[in-house]
């Protein structure tokens, strides 16, 4: 119930950031403070953002645990954190005025265009693209390092607890290789025509 709760407030709090930014994009400002203007607005948006995805980690979270743990004698928990998933996804889908103050030039490609993610990214300019490149490369240590983490506290886990964990140790070493080999081999050159 306490996640529950938490995961309405960010949701709340999510909502509120995105008023704050939407009304500040209607506010016009002289042209000396105009970027300062921008930077807090596309400040407001990501954090809007970073609280609905706060939301929609914990959601997912409790559904799942309410559901293998409370299904039978609180399954009213689970089917509010089922609720909660929803709405969490669906604010994850971004509104078209937050998209004009993260990045007013951006268009939306055609969701059925066989080059959707090439158009998408071709949306960006080469600062932000470094940005994204610092931010996903950081990412990419951050879990495989803690899938590595996780692998060896479910080891001493099952050692100490005699509560065999072999099939996430497995699952958990499975999406390592999978991480691995999949960034390797989007780094190796294509052949030469």
């Amino acid at each position: 119930m306490i996640t529950n709760l938490v995961v309405i407030l960010c949701l709340l709090f999510a909502r509120y950031q995105v008023h704050k930014a939407e009304k500040g994009s209607l506010i016009k400002v002289d042209f000396v403070l105009e970027d300062t203007h921008q930077v807090r607005l596309e400040r407001l948006a990501y954090t809007a953002v970073t609280y609905i995805q706060i939301a929609l980690s914990l959601s997912f979270t409790a559904m799942i645990i309410g559901f293998l743990l409370l299904r039978d004698s609180e399954p009213g928990i689970a089917l509010w954190s089922s609720l909660l998933l929803i709405v969490s996804f669906a604010s994850l889908v971004p509104s078209e005025k937050i998209i004009r103050i993260t990045n007013p030039n951006f268009k939306f490609p055609d969701p059925q265009s066989k080059n959707y993610e090439q158009e998408y990214m071709n949306q960006f300019d080469d600062g932000e693209k470094y940005v994204m490149l610092k931010a996903l490369y950081k990412l990419y240590s951050l879990v495989t390092w803690g899938l590595v983490l996780l692998a060896f506290a479910l080891m001493f886990y099952s050692i100490f607890t005699d509560d065999s964990q072999l099939v996430s140790i497995i699952g958990i070493g499975l999406l390592i290789l999978l991480i691995q080999v999949s960034y390797t081999i989007r780094l190796k050159p294509s052949k030469l025509k």
